[in-house]
């Protein structure tokens, strides 16, 4: 859950600021909250589409429990592309290139 603190207004703030600050508030959760569930959902994507063995370098990579934890899809992404660096399979190579065509359609960086 997303917490968004709004500023401190003053005692000369009009009832229209005030909604306005509300409003602001509610459409930064709401996006905030979007994003994040799209990128959970981007994490799955992208280990659902690696191969086993692609799959198990990643499991097995020091920071693999950190990125499960954050459903980090940027640093699964990141893990991803070390593994192919150091393995040389053509078809490993086929997976990472589905995982980025998957990312770059959703325009993660």
């Amino acid at each position: 859950m997303t917490i968004f603190t709004p500023p401190e207004l003053d005692e000369n703030t009009t009832p229209t600021q005030k909604e306005m600050w509300r409003i602001l508030a509610i459409n930064t959760i709401k996006y905030v909250e979007l994003l994040e569930s799209i990128l959970e959902a981007m994490y799955e994507v992208v280990l659902s589409i690696c191969d086993p063995t692609l799959k198990d370098q990643v499991c097995n990579h020091e920071e693999y429990e950190q990125i499960v934890n954050r459903q980090d899809t940027v640093g699964l992404q990141r893990v991803v592309m070390m593994a192919m660096s150091f393995n040389g399979d053509d078809d490993t190579h086929m997976w990472y290139n589905h995982v980025v065509a998957i990312t770059d359609c959703y325009g993660v960086q």
